[in-house]
């Protein structure tokens, strides 16, 4: 079949018989390896790199559908003590999914302050690189068609295939929720603790013993709206309501002069939807899709005259306190150490199986 002229363009062959051809990608990386040295790098403190990146696993876990699927694993690496700070398994490869993740690693050892990542589509979403920008983490990106520049990363998943995937391949019906387990144990008990070839020790002792430049992990609720999308939208005054990801929210009504605002949200949870002022980046006030079923009874609120900015705190219903009771059950449960005995539910969209 005869190749299309963009084709053509995009493909080059190596000069070299025998090796068929590469993408212009592949010949400039392989150009650049000609024209600059290759050296081995290390961080000098604990928490000034960090590496991230995704695994295909060669396991496949059973769905709760039924389904044979291949996970993949996420994984975060101090660069300066090899330590695995998290590490995750999931069903697809999405900015939510390294959010999800990054945010445990972030909240077990500490803001970093620089990660490395190679340049997948959820590692460049905008949610992710917005995210780091509020946080004040510094992202490097590998070279394209470079894999060696995040070498210690793929030196990890060598551990990662030769020692707890080989020891799960006999085990049947094995399923996500039981890789997961395992993966934390054998993170923390084993490749944490065991001695590194490279450091003469073992990571979590250099974790603990080096200097250290991490500082403190911000609340859930901080790292939730960080790693958010911020856009522009132009509001109908018809009804003072912008479109979002095909969903129509409401604007507050003190905000009706506005022509366009800017809105703060992650496009896989459109339950957490902010308008924010630009300059200064402060939450004026949450959105809520619009309810046209309640706005059918035909009442309408008394615009009052604007009294100044509200905080979102104030405009957000704070729960009222827990009775003494249940504060003494949860300090009890709180005080046996164990987890909540529940496995939280994933997003409709990540639900295991979906497409």
């Amino acid at each position: 079949m005869p190749r299309s002229a963009a084709t053509c363009r995009l493909t080059v062959w190596c000069a070299s018989p025998g090796l068929g051809p590469w993408h212009a990608g592949e010949a400039r990386a392989a150009e650049r390896r000609q024209k600059r040295e290759v050296r081995s790098f290390e961080a000098e403190y604990v928490g000034s790199l960090w590496h991230l990146d995704f695994h295909h696993g060669s396991l496949k876990v059973l769905s709760p559908r039924g389904q044979w699927q291949h996970p993949l694993a996420l994984a975060i690496l101090d660069d300066h003590s090899r330590l695995c700070c998290h590490a995750q398994w999931y069903l697809s490869e999405t900015a939510a999914d390294l959010v999800h993740g990054l945010a445990q690693a972030i909240q077990k050892r500490g803001l970093p302050r620089a990660l490395m990542t190679d340049n997948g589509a959820a590692m460049v979403a905008d949610e992710v690189a917005q995210g780091l920008l509020r946080l004040g983490i510094v992202h490097e990106r590998t070279l394209p068609y470079s894999a060696y520049q995040n070498g210690k990363q793929e030196a990890f998943w060598g551990n990662v295939e030769g020692r707890l995937l080989a020891m799960l391949e006999g085990h049947p019906d094995l399923t996500l929720a039981f890789l997961n387990e395992a993966t934390q144990a054998w993170v923390e008990i084993e490749y944490n603790r065991a001695v590194h070839r490279e450091l003469a020790c073992a990571p979590v002792e250099r974790f603990a013993k080096t200097p250290d430049v991490l500082r403190s992990s911000p609340s859930s609720d901080t790292l939730r709206e960080a790693f958010r999308l911020e856009v522009t939208r132009r509001q109908r005054h018809s009804d003072g309501t912008i479109s979002l990801e095909g969903v129509r929210f409401e604007v507050p009504a003190r905000f009706r002069h506005f022509r366009d605002v800017v809105v703060r949200y992650a496009r896989w949870d459109l339950s957490r939807v902010d308008l924010v002022d630009p300059r200064h980046g402060t939450l004026l006030a949450p959105l809520y899709p619009l309810d046209r079923a309640a706005n059918a009874d035909g009442r309408r609120a008394v615009v009052e005259p604007p009294t100044g900015t509200d905080a979102v705190a104030a405009e957000r219903q704070q729960p009222s306190a827990l009775p003494p009771l249940l504060q003494r059950i949860l300090a009890a449960y709180s005080a046996t150490g164990l987890p909540p005995a529940y496995l939280p539910q994933r997003i409709p969209n990540q639900e295991e199986g979906a497409s």
